[in-house]
C-alpha cells in the first residue's frame, strides 16, 4: 500500500502528464524550491519559479510524460526513479532516459524538488 506522500508524488505525475500544470501547482508549496543542478545548475522558488522550470523544460519536446516505476520513502522525502518519454519539438526523435526526483513533503505539500539525470546524486542527496 502506498503512502498518502507517495500518492501525492503519483497525482502530481499523472496531472503533470495530462498538462494539467494548474493541478500539479497545486500540490505544491507557494515557497516550493526547485534545484536542477545537472541541466542548469540552477535553482528555482516560488510558484512563478516553478512555472519558469516547466516552461523551460518542456520548451523543447513535442511530446513529454513521466513514466515513475520506483519510490523510496524517507521520512519527508521520496526519491522516484522515472524513466521521461517525449518526442523532440525540432528533431521528432523519441526519447526515452532516466530521471531521478527526490521530493521532500511537509504536511502534504512538496516544499522542495530535486532533479538528477543519474541515480546515485539522487540517492545521496536523501535527508542530506
Amino acid at each position: 500500500m502506498s503512502s498518502p506522500n507517495e500518492e501525492l508524488v503519483h497525482r502530481g505525475i499523472e496531472a503533470y502528464n495530462r498538462g494539467d500544470l494548474e493541478s500539479t501547482l497545486g500540490l505544491f508549496d507557494p515557497e516550493v524550491v526547485v534545484h536542477d543542478p545537472g541541466r542548469t545548475g540552477r535553482s528555482y522558488r516560488g510558484h512563478e519559479g516553478l512555472m519558469r522550470f516547466w516552461d523551460e523544460w518542456l520548451e523543447n519536446w513535442d511530446t513529454y510524460r513521466l513514466e515513475p516505476h520506483e519510490f523510496i520513502e524517507e521520512g519527508e522525502e521520496i526519491f522516484v526513479a522515472c524513466e521521461q518519454v517525449g518526442r523532440g519539438k525540432l528533431s521528432g526523435v523519441e526519447v526515452r532516459q532516466d530521471l531521478f526526483c527526490v521530493y521532500r513533503i511537509t504536511e502534504g505539500t512538496v516544499v522542495e524538488l530535486r532533479i538528477y539525470a543519474d541515480r546515485a546524486p539522487a540517492l545521496d542527496s536523501l535527508n542530506g
